[in-house]
């Protein structure tokens, strides 16, 4: 027997700590409702549930934007509402005014009520707001579509089809040297010059670029031209070898008085003349190639004035599409345009410049948004509020830039979040529901409405919100006016029509987003409640078992700390 070590007391100790911890787990658990209280319950269940958790309110939120949503829509499309009753009330009125029983007294009258009506639109256009967003009044930003701020570029460099070295003649002895600067051309800052051979031979240098024509070099008035048109051959076919510049793509021939050299394909070759044992005549001819331009031809216009109009400030070495190059000259080419009638057109470049004050402001957000697209062109914004465009390449004077206004479409756009992701959204757009946006009204006295209806020529609409007269109402004054108005009314009529069909397809979206959000939502809790919430009934089974086991180990111990005492009868 031993008395240093109660063993049976140790395991019994043991054996109750186990039992307390579990029956204090399965008191937190029956208390929380949850079988997950901390990550150490269940790591993998805790990080799993947590995303669910994230994602049920995640689409709650969503379900709650949504329904946010459709009180904005409903809140645009009551006043709406009652834009459309104010236009059947105008066309009630312009169908009575166009009636001849009436007089232009009565007419002047139901004028007023057309100007009071439209003033009345103004006002619902203007004040229509929720969470303090005006609605109808197209306070978004503005679609950049047509504005005038415009500067041509043309194309020069001669006439549009062909370079002509004006015929000469000059005339060379057997022995003579042949020297001299040429003749130098100017091509928008690219100096050009042709100049004969300055080696002390009878030779004259040429180069030639066709255009995958026949180009031909007539070396006129030689004496014996037949027999040195043999030469002349040989001569091209070493100069030609030895570039490796189109091989035997030429052709010599000789007739009493001329000898001919011809491309027969398109490409450069050099060549000489060779010596000439007799005073002779080099007549210079004419070089002429032409090469077609291709860029997207879309209207006639003529080439010959060098006018190239661009929409879309594309890169102006990409302006056109040579098939033939034209005429090199000291290792410069010249290229020809053809002169083709054509417009040169690119794509159309959106800019958004809703925020924009002044003319460096404009400059700089049609950089930053155009980028790249205005290589070649520099803009600068000048002190009275001017912007100037300035080409940097040659053969260009200047891309044309238009930056167009004239009918800004501005629109409400707002997006809703209707998921618990980034990206789970869809805008909605509500267009100017104001009278000059509906064409009721103008901005021009006497002015041109749609379907030759007119407008009044005195400023007789305010825009709602106080007295001062902005705008021109329809005018109803004559019999034929009014006739003309009733269409225009039709047509503002279709368009709140069609305004309203927009805001209701809105709504029954969202509808059925919510409809779909609470399903998402409630099967996702299902979900997170099977990983972390307790069993109740098994949990509670586990917590009695683990109670009675604490007792017993509790009367175990007790008796397992009586045993030593034996001992002391041994000693007796």
């Amino acid at each position: 027997m031993r008395i240093n070590h109660n063993i049976a007391a140790l395991n019994t100790y043991r054996q109750l700590s186990s039992n307390t911890s579990s029956t204090s787990k399965s008191l937190e658990k029956l208390s929380s409702g949850l079988r997950i209280n901390r990550a150490g319950d269940d790591a993998a269940g805790l990080a799993i549930s947590e995303k669910m958790r994230g994602q049920i309110r995640g689409l709650d939120q969503a379900t709650r934007n949504s329904q946010d949503g459709i009180s904005l829509i409903q809140t645009a499309e009551g006043a709406l509402s009652e834009t459309h009753s104010i236009l059947q009330r105008m066309k009630e009125l312009a169908t009575q005014a166009s009636n001849g029983t009436n007089t232009d007294a009565d007419r002047a009258e139901i004028q007023k009520e057309v100007n009071q009506l439209s003033s009345e639109i103004n006002r619902i256009g203007n004040t229509t707001e929720f969470n303090t967003q005006s609605l109808l009044k197209g306070d978004g930003k503005a679609k950049l579509d047509k504005t005038t701020l415009v500067t041509d570029g043309k194309l020069t460099g001669g006439e549009a089809t062909k370079y002509t070295q004006a015929t000469q003649t000059t005339s060379i002895d057997t022995a003579a040297t042949v020297a001299g600067e040429g003749i130098k051309f100017n091509l928008q800052g690219i100096e050009l010059s042709i100049t004969t051979a300055t080696s002390g031979t009878n030779a004259a240098d040429f180069a030639v670029t066709t255009a995958g024509t026949a180009a031909t070099i007539n070396l006129s008035n030689l004496d014996d031209a037949d027999k040195q048109a043999a030469g002349m051959r040989d001569a091209l076919q070493a100069l030609i070898d030895g570039n490796e510049v189109l091989k035997g793509q030429y052709k010599v021939s000789g007739t009493d008085e001329n000898i001919i050299v011809t491309a027969v394909e398109g490409g450069t070759f050099q060549g000489a003349s060779g010596n000439i044992g007799a005073v002779a005549a080099i007549n210079s001819t004419t070089i002429a190639a032409t090469g077609a331009a291709n860029a997207g031809k879309t209207d006639a216009a003529t080439a010959a004035t060098g006018t190239i109009d661009l929409t879309s400030l594309d890169d102006a070495t990409k302006i056109s599409t040579l098939v033939g190059k034209g005429v090199t000259i000291n290792d410069q080419q010249i290229e020809f345009y053809n002169a083709e009638d054509g417009v040169y057109t690119g794509n159309a470049i959106g800019v958004d410049i809703s925020k924009t004050a002044d003319a460096s402001e404009l400059v700089d957000t049609i950089v930053a948004q155009v980028g790249d697209k205005l290589k070649g062109v520099t803009l600068t914004a000048g002190a009275t509020g001017t912007i100037t465009v300035t080409a940097s390449q040659a053969g260009v004077d200047g891309n044309k830039l238009e930056i167009k206004d004239g009918g800004i479409q501005k629109n409400y756009k707002t997006t809703f979040q209707v998921g618990a992701n980034q990206g789970q959204s869809f805008a909605i757009e509500f267009s100017d529901m104001r009278s000059d946006a509906l064409g009721i009204t103008g901005k021009e006295a006497g002015g041109a409405a749609s379907n030759g209806a007119v407008y009044t020529k005195v400023l007789d609409v305010t825009n709602g919100t106080d007295d001062v007269n902005v705008e021109y109402a329809l005018d109803v004054s004559t019999t034929k006016n009014a006739s003309n108005a009733i269409k225009v009314l039709d047509e503002a009529i279709t368009t709140v029509s069609a305004e309203r069909s927009k805001m209701g397809a809105y709504q029954n979206r969202l509808e059925h987003t919510i409809n779909n959000l609470g399903t998402t939502a409630e099967n996702l809790t299902a979900a997170e409640s099977r990983i972390r919430d307790v069993d109740m009934a098994k949990e509670m089974m586990e917590f009695t078992k683990n109670n009675i086991l604490s007792q017993a180990a509790q009367a175990m111990l007790a008796q397992a700390n009586q045993q030593p005492q034996s001992v002391l009868q041994l000693l007796q």
